[in-house]
C-alpha cells in the first residue's frame, strides 16, 4: 500500500498546484511522450513506463477542456519523495468523462470502479477502455502499489487486489501515486 502520509502530501501539493514543481508539467502529449521516452532511456523500465504512459495519456485522451484556473496538461514526477511516481491532472475527472456514455453513474467512487473494472470508454463509440484494466493487472502481477483518486472516488491496488472507497475531500481531475518497489 502507498503510505497514507505520502497520499496526504501529494493531495496537499496537488491542491496547491504543485507550485514548486512546474518543470514536471507536460502541456502537450508530445512533451509527455518525450519525457516518458527519456525515462525509459535512463532507467530501462519499459513496463513501468507503459503503466505511467497509460495513466498520463488519459489526460490528453479524455480532457477536451481543462479548468483554466489550474495548470494545463499532465504532472508527472518519476522521483516523487525519491520512491514514487506521481501523475496528476486538473481535467474533467473520471466521472465527467464517463457520464456521456453512462449517464446513470451516481458517484465518483462508482465511476472509478467502472473505469478500473469494466471495458468502457468516455470516447465511445471508439473501441477503447482497456487501459486502466492493464494498469490494474500489471500493478498486481508485479507486486507494485497504486493509489488513484478522481473527485472523491478512490482505489488502492496491490498484489492482493483492488479496493474502492470514497474520500471526504474531492480533487479536481485525477491523481495517481505508484510505488514500483513492491514491499520494499
Amino acid at each position: 500500500m502507498i503510505e497514507e502520509r505520502i497520499v496526504k502530501i501529494a493531495i496537499s501539493e496537488m491542491n496547491n498546484c504543485f507550485r514548486k514543481s512546474d518543470e514536471y508539467f507536460s502541456k502537450t502529449r508530445d512533451v509527455f511522450t518525450a519525457r516518458l521516452q527519456s525515462f525509459v532511456l535512463e532507467t530501462e523500465k519499459y513496463l513501468e513506463a507503459a503503466v505511467i504512459g497509460e495513466i498520463g495519456n488519459n489526460t490528453f485522451d479524455h480532457n477536451f477542456g481543462f479548468n483554466t484556473n489550474y495548470p494545463w496538461g499532465v504532472y508527472c514526477n518519476t522521483t516523487y519523495e525519491e520512491k514514487y511516481v506521481v501523475i496528476a491532472d486538473y481535467g474533467r475527472g473520471v466521472k465527467q468523462s464517463l457520464l456521456p456514455v453512462l449517464p446513470s453513474i451516481a458517484s465518483d467512487k462508482e465511476a472509478v470502479e467502472i473505469a478500473f473494472i469494466k471495458r468502457i470508454s468516455g470516447r465511445s463509440p471508439e473501441q477503447r477502455g482497456n487501459g486502466l484494466k492493464f494498469v490494474s493487472e500489471t500493478i498486481r502481477q508485479n507486486n507494485w502499489h497504486l493509489y488513484f483518486q478522481s473527485g472523491t472516488g478512490s482505489c488502492s491496488i496491490d498484489r492482493n487486489g483492488i479496493v474502492f472507497f470514497e474520500k471526504t475531500d474531492s480533487l479536481i481531475g485525477c491523481l495517481a501515486i505508484i510505488g514500483f518497489n513492491g514491499d520494499k
